[in-house]
């Protein structure tokens, strides 16, 4: 072991040209803060009840006076909350309210795990995403810290923001229920409509702030990890900038999980999905992921080999907008509903592990895996590898 001691200068010195070469923060973030607390969504959308059921999604719906009884293609496949209002003729084997709490289970033996006490305690997981419900019962007695910028200061609760906490540390739908919370809303660029314009820079002064911000924070409340559901080119307007950033929160100690293919701590990364009414817990009821299905199908998908790391995505309950007791079941996620995922995983690793780092995380993840596969017109189709957290925390220990 010798051998490795000079490393450590060397790493600190790295630290520290990372350190000098972050911008001036005019206003560094204060422990405790909340900035603002948004309003809450009401329902959601104004269409009709018709209009809504061909777009797929029924939040805040009223479909009392429908019959549905023979929707059950159309329903199965939709997204809805708790504030939606359903007819009594629906199809024999829909039932909502089931579907809403399986949903809130965040899957793979996790809530085994809490019972015995790992649960996230202690360790800080901080989130960039839109504006925040801030009061939710999923969240709100652990949020440490609410920060907004730009547009974001002016709205009102968002669908997003509340959704992405509940993945990581939500209280009932969460993976590290305990988990202290640190959030920031802002902008991914400037302007509305035909006029915005990308702007990742944003997002690297979010990372800075909370990389400062975690100098202050005494143990036992400090960042793990910065949960970031967005994706980017290397072209983009701020990306080099994003980048340095979260390298220098990598250096100081704080794994960042966001979309990044091209990167090789992220890139094995995938979400999946789940039959309707089946275990969270179960690998016979997982399923490839809703958005890149069909991908698997025709030979596109790049993780025909086998070689991704998949996590529950789709057929998931969130926090809404639009009440502290409010949810929302999603029957389709996409990788920002992942993303969140990781990071409460990563939150429980810490936990049990505090020295842990993200590399020592990901190569448990890897070899503690388990073989996923689908069968499709009398064809196999392997898709990835499940997580399993139970064998993965016990590699770390």
């Amino acid at each position: 072991m010798k051998h490795r001691k000079p490393l450590r200068p060397l790493l600190c010195l790295l630290l520290a040209l990372l350190t000098a070469c972050a911008p001036a923060l005019e206003e560094p973030l204060t422990p405790g803060t909340v900035s603002r607390r948004p309003e809450a969504e009401g329902n959601l959308w104004e269409a009709s009840p018709r209009e809504l059921l061909s777009s797929g999604d029924l939040r805040g719906a009223d479909l009392g006076d429908l019959d549905l009884s023979d929707l059950g293609d159309t329903l199965y496949p939709s997204d809805f909350d708790t504030n939606t209002r359903w007819p009594e003729r629906l199809p024999g084997d829909f039932d909502p309210q089931r579907l809403l709490e399986l949903g809130k289970d965040p899957g793979l033996g996790l809530r085994a795990l809490h019972e015995q006490g790992i649960t996230g305690r202690g360790v800080g997981v901080a989130i960039i995403d839109q504006t925040l419900l801030t009061e939710h019962q999923e969240y709100g007695d652990r949020l440490r810290l609410y920060q907004e910028y730009h547009g974001m200061a002016e709205s009102p609760a968002s669908t997003h923001g509340p959704a992405v906490a509940s993945i990581a540390l939500g209280k009932t739908a969460g993976v590290a229920p305990e988990a202290l919370l640190y959030f920031i809303a802002d902008d991914l660029g400037t302007g509305e409509g035909e006029d915005f314009v990308r702007d990742l820079s944003y997002y690297a002064q979010d990372v800075d702030r909370l990389t400062a911000l975690n100098e202050t924070l005494p143990e036992g409340e400090k960042i793990r990890v910065i949960s970031m559901s967005v994706g980017w080119m290397p072209e983009d307007r701020g990306a080099t900038e994003l980048e340095a950033a979260i390298a220098r929160a990598r250096a100081a100690g704080i794994a960042v999980v966001c979309v990044n293919s091209r990167d090789p701590l992220l890139e094995p990364w995938m979400g999946m999905g789940r039959t309707p009414y089946g275990s969270p817990d179960s690998l016979e009821d997982c399923r490839p992921g809703a958005f890149w299905e069909e991908a698997l199908y025709s030979g596109e998908y790049r993780g025909a080999d086998g070689s991704l790391l998949l996590v529950p995505m789709d057929r998931r309950t969130t926090a809404s907008p639009s009440g502290e007791d409010a949810y929302a079941h999603f029957a389709e996620g996409g990788m920002s509903w992942a993303v969140p995922w990781v990071a409460g995983l990563y939150a429980l690793a810490c936990q049990v592990k505090p020295e842990v780092t993200f590399e020592e995380f990901l190569t448990a993840a890897q070899a503690t895996a388990r073989p996923l596969s689908v069968r499709q017109d009398g064809a196999e189709y392997p898709y990835g590898k499940a997580v399993d957290p139970a064998a993965l925390l016990d590699a770390l220990k």
